[in-house]
């Protein structure tokens, strides 16, 4: 049975809502989970419930402008969130320096650990990223973009709808209309969060030679939120560290497919294959 710790703690001078998701004996592993724009870490219960039932921690949190922490929701910046990231995991490191630590981002969430990874790899054992934002399904225009970029320089904080294509989200019907009723889910985007998705998704494909730790790389192939060409354009060119698995027919959130435990058991032999691999090297 798993252990669940709640609390509010300040980031940036705004309360931040986490929730570690403890196993109830020693953990093999400590994940970082960061979920996606719009939605919110509880989304996440049932992954997080899945490691731990397999003596993996995860720590988890809302990000600036979403779910149960404060800020303008859409209102957010990558560097925030890179920042929530390192305190969690310079706090596992000192805690628990023997226990390895991976991150595991979903959509923008999976753009986030991958830019972050490259910025802070140290420490850390391996990322996971499901359908990463670092290209759209629908991109804007060119005048789109130029425009969101000058008005992210005079109104940062102002916010559009960031129109995602609902029905895509999953094969699972009840899931989707949990999120279209989920009063802590909303659609608003800021404009310097848009260029943060435009140009980190950007930054990232073309620096995947250079990806700094293991990488588990998942896409669902018929997503209608990201772009799988991208994803699978980044995977074309990541060096040895990189491991890709196109998910056939999968839509944009493959945790919340009819078939999740076949995913969250990729995730778990990848993670576990790392965790060993001290041992293998010294057998």
């Amino acid at each position: 049975m798993a252990v669940i710790h709640e609390a509010n703690r300040k980031f940036d001078r705004k309360n931040i809502y986490t929730k570690w998701i403890l196993p109830d004996d020693q953990p093999v592993a400590n994940i970082i989970l960061v979920h996606g724009i719009g939605e919110h870490c509880a989304r996440y219960d049932h992954v997080t419930a899945f490691f731990a039932d397999h003596h993996i921690a995860v720590y988890t949190f809302d990000q600036i402008g979403h779910g149960k922490s404060e800020g303008k929701r859409g209102a957010m910046t990558y560097d925030q969130t890179w920042g929530i990231i390192n305190e969690i995991k310079a706090e596992l490191i000192q805690k628990e320096p023997a226990i390895p630590v991976f991150l595991y981002g979903h959509s923008m969430g999976g753009a986030i650990v991958l830019s972050y990874a490259y910025r802070y790899p140290e420490n850390l054992t391996g990322v996971i990223a499901t359908a990463p934002a670092i290209g759209l399904a629908n991109p804007t225009s060119g005048f789109m973009t130029a425009m969101a970029r000058f008005l992210s320089k005079i109104f940062p904080n102002m916010t559009i709808s960031n129109g995602l294509a609902l029905d895509g989200l999953t094969h699972d019907k009840k899931i989707v209309e949990l999120y279209q009723n989920d009063p802590l889910v909303h659609d608003k985007v800021s404009f310097k969060l848009a260029v943060d998705l435009i140009d980190k998704g950007n930054e990232i494909l073309k620096s995947a030679d250079k990806f700094p730790v293991p990488l588990l790389l998942l896409q669902g192939t018929e997503d209608k939120l990201v772009d799988p060409k991208a994803t699978a354009q980044f995977a074309a060119h990541l060096n040895q560290n990189g491991t890709y698995k196109p998910i056939e027919g999968g839509y944009h959130e493959l945790h919340n497919e009819p078939y999740k435990e076949e995913i969250f058991n990729i995730i778990l032999q990848w993670i576990n294959d790392r965790v060993n691999e001290p041992e293998k090297e010294n057998a």
